[in-house]
């Protein structure tokens, strides 16, 4: 290789793998910043949440415990109504965070100052001066009743959910959260009974907060340029949220307008909507969030910072706080920098490139002259002289170079030395050979206890017996004070001390688990790299002595499964045929581990397709049983009908023939449906489908039977349907299998529900907008909370619930489930409080 080259490549690799090298840790230093900006924002603006929350739900439980101890040590006189509504009066312009404050007694009565829309403060009073009526009153300027503006006949505060839970619980406490009556938004109230000297309940007395004041403090928090935030209750429904959106939905039912809380999964802004679906399929469940947790996702390649943390206080509150910030408002800088970075980076490769080629052609050219007079010695001219230059090497060579002739005749009395001074090396090696000599015969014993470690281990599926192999064979072939091995688990970042030879004075470690970034000196992290350590431990550590210790993993293609540990005394050596046995044996052990993990891994895919039989042999004996039943049942009919007396036997025969014939042809058209729907991998044919003249003739289809049945059939359509770009007869029969099973489960004299709502989610301006239709069946029955997971699988019916006696194949569902799946859409299903609610939300572009 010409020296231009030599002198050329080294240089510009150097200045290449420097420049890469700071560009590299200049972009990762950069990405470093954003994250721990990005974490410290979040965890900033988790804390400030958690402490206004704290300050805010503190206040309503100052105030009702001062109301109850102020009854108990007689301080107010319930009876004196314009004392109390005075005192009322005071708190509420004291505490403004606050809607209303009241009392409210075992007989009725109610005083309690609220505060309007508008934010002046009125009474509302129940007692003998208004006749058991609600009334309403303005207030004068000393907290006494001025005019009465309003009054209710219907109310009556033992009713309302502040007096029901406090009486209930016993003790103070928060109420659910719920529609105040008097506002447009949703409350929650501090509640706390009272009782006289004997223990007798009088009343309880609360002090309400309004959700729409926490909404307002998280929009105007500043996060990012977009980051948001949301607290949500740990069933998942919505308390409040830095967005304009309201946590409930205005529902219109029986002519009245109803709030609802909406879940937070289902929230109508996007971030809102995914962030809740990440979180709650990260943890399983929001009851899993027991701490502070920070995540990320990622959603059309666009990346989200989250920070989840449970509030709680003591009276029972229990929620989550929600902070998500898109990591593109930190990123912008970031990109800018690496572009600079790159064009930094490539301006000086080249620039370093052309110096290197400009100074090696300056250092070359003088030692090319320096190599002509010496291939000229080489031909016996040892005449050559060669003029000095400039720089300071070269110089030095040519003096070189001009002694060398005088020096040649000096060589060759060097040479007679230089045989008597061979003549003792050759001495030297000959003893060295004999040491060497030594050291194979201790190489060939080696090899043979490797080998018989490497058969023992490998003739072994059990990984327990390999590791305790290994450590056995070790130690007595390495004569060490101690050998022991540990197991690697990654995912916990522990290790644990799986078996260990050692001598009676060293204290037994087998069995201790040790946390790896607790190791001494960060030896863990060197052998989880794959690296082999050997080193002198001079006072005790981990219960061990003073000793020269070989560390060494046993490393496989997944990265390191377990290690080897050697102990001897701290003025011992391991020379490198014993470093490279225990290598050598880590190899075959790592090996082994892998064979034995395969081997299990194996039976536990045998022990699968067993159950895989085991289920397919159920299901050819269901589908056979539910076949044959029907059949038999006909040729019962069939027989009786040639026996029958009279008409009117043979027609009942041909009932029983006719009704058997038809759920026999039901389940074999079913069955052939269900197959039809998991063997197919085709689209279906989509059209537009006008709701408003296609739904009526599904629905009319059932009016009889619920005519029939006394069922009574409610029906809540928009007031503005949008065309369905779906399958018509795929969705006319999902919904007419749900109608069905609702008349079939449903008592007489219950009620029936169906529900159309639809959704435009725009939230991608680059895209048409997505309509969200959703169709919701709901029955006055409940089914029982072990029963649901099962209603969807096939021939399954729950027991006991056929109330019309009408039978069936047990497919419905499943068909169902299918045909939703098919339409690329989501079916869900939840039972409580005496209803069942099958809900069914298909997505697809506005037409």
């Amino acid at each position: 290789m010409p020296l231009r080259a030599v002198l050329i490549i080294p240089f510009v690799l150097q200045v290449s793998i420097a420049v890469g090298l700071t560009a590299v840790f200049s972009l990762r230093n950069g990405q470093n910043a954003v994250n721990d900006v990005a974490s410290q924002l979040r965890d900033e603006v988790t804390a400030r949440i958690s402490q206004h929350l704290a300050d805010y739900v503190e206040t309503p439980q100052l105030v009702t415990k001062i109301n109850a101890n102020a009854v108990q040590f007689n301080t107010i006189n319930l009876q004196n109504a314009a004392s109390v509504e005075r005192h009322l009066w005071q708190q509420m312009r004291v505490f403004n965070s606050l809607q209303p404050i009241a009392f409210g007694s075992e007989q009725g009565t109610i005083h309690s100052v609220d505060r309007t829309p508008g934010g002046s403060l009125v009474i509302r009073a129940i007692d003998s001066s208004t006749n058991g009526q609600y009334h309403t009153y303005s207030i004068d300027q000393q907290g006494n009743r001025d005019r009465l503006l309003q009054v209710n006949t219907t109310f009556d505060p033992r009713n309302r959910p502040w007096y029901v839970e406090a009486v209930q619980a016993g003790q103070p406490t928060w109420t659910d959260v719920y529609p105040y009556f008097s506002s447009m938004g949703l409350a929650i109230s501090a509640t706390r009974p009272f009782y006289d000297q004997t223990g007798q309940l009088l009343g309880a007395t609360n002090a309400t907060l309004s959700l729409a004041e926490l909404g307002n403090y998280l929009s105007n928090l500043k996060i990012g340029h977009s980051g948001q935030t949301y607290i949500m209750e740990r069933s998942g429904n919505l308390i409040a949220s830095s967005t304009s959106e309201q946590p409930f939905l205005l529902q219109q039912s029986n002519g009245e307008e109803k709030r609802k809380q909406i879940a937070a999964i289902a929230s109508r802004d996007l971030v809102t909507r995914q962030t809740t679906q990440h979180i709650e399929r990260y943890f399983g469940s929001f009851d899993n969030i027991r701490r502070s947790q920070q995540l990320t996702y990622t959603v059309d390649e666009q990346q989200y910072l989250i920070q989840v943390a449970p509030f709680s206080d003591r009276y029972g509150l229990d929620w989550l706080i929600v902070v998500v910030v898109p990591e593109a408002d930190f990123m912008e800088p970031i990109e800018a920098n690496t572009r600079t970075t790159i064009l930094l980076c490539f301006i000086a490769l080249v620039v370093s490139t052309l110096m290197g080629i400009l100074t090696s052609y300056w250092i070359a050219q003088p030692i090319a002259r320096v190599i002509v007079a010496a291939q000229q010695i080489s031909h016996g001219k040892l005449d050559q002289t060669i003029a000095a230059r400039n720089i300071k090497e070269l110089d030095e060579l040519t003096q070189a170079f001009n002694h060398m002739s005088a020096q040649l005749q000096a060589s060759f009395t060097a040479l007679e030395d230089a045989n008597e001074e061979l003549e003792a090396r050759v001495e030297q090696r000959t003893a060295e050979l004999q040491e060497r000599s030594l050291q194979l015969k201790q190489a060939f014993d080696f090899e043979a206890t490797l080998k018989r470690i490497t058969d023992q281990v490998r003739d072994t599926l059990d990984e327990s017996q390999i590791l305790q192999t290994v450590v056995r064979e070790v130690t007595a072939v390495l004569t060490a004070e101690c050998c022991s091995t540990a197991i690697y688990d990654l995912e916990q970042n522990v290790l644990l001390i799986s078996y260990e030879y050692a001598k009676p004075d060293w204290a037994a470690s087998q069995g201790k688990q040790i946390a790896l970034d607790e190791g001494p000196l960060g030896i863990h992290s060197h052998l989880i790299q794959g690296r082999t350590l050997q080193f002198c431990q001079l006072f005790p550590r981990f219960n061990r002595l003073r000793a020269s210790i070989f560390a060494c993993p046993v490393f496989g293609e997944q990265g390191i499964l377990a290690d080897i540990w050697l102990f001897r005394q701290p003025d011992q050596i391991y020379s490198d045929l014993e470093i490279r046995l225990v290598q050598q044996v880590a190899n075959q052990c790592a090996i082994a581990i892998r064979q034995a993990r395969l081997y299990q891994a194996a039976q536990n895919q045998v022990e699968e397709l067993q159950k895989l039989h085991c289920l397919k042999d159920d299901f050819l004996s269901t589908v056979s049983h539910e076949l044959r039943t029907p059949v038999s049942n006909m040729k019962l009919a069939i027989h009786m009908l040639r026996l029958a007396p009279n008409l009117e036997r043979q027609q009942q025969y041909l009932n029983i023939l006719e009704t058997e014939c038809k759920r026999e042809v039901e389940l074999i058209n079913d069955l052939l449906d269900l197959q039809r729907l998991e063997a197919s991998d085709q689209p279906i044919a989509l059209e537009p489908i006008d709701l408003k003249e296609w739904l009526p003739p599904i629905i009319q289809s059932f009016r009889s039977r619920l005519h029939d049945r006394q069922q009574t059939f409610t029906l809540d359509l928009p007031a503005t349907l949008h065309a369905l770009y779906s399958n018509p007869d795929s969705l006319a029969r999902l919904l007419a299998e749900l109608l069905n099973n609702a008349c079939k489960y449903t008592p007489s004299q219950c009620e029936i529900c169906f529900t159309l709502s639809q959704d435009l989610d725009a939230s991608h301006p680059d895209q048409s907008p997505l309509l969200i239709t959703r169709f919701e069946v709901r029955n006055q029955a409940e089914i029982p909370p072990a029963e649901i997971p099962h209603i969807f699988e096939k021939f399954y019916r729950v027991p006991n619930a056929d109330l019309w006696n009408q039978g069936g194949t047990g497919l419905g569902l499943t068909l169902t489930k299918k045909l939703v799946e098919q339409l690329e859409g989501e079916i869900t299903v939840n039972s409580e409080k005496g209803w069942t609610t099958f809900k069914i939300m298909l997505r697809n572009t506005l037409l």
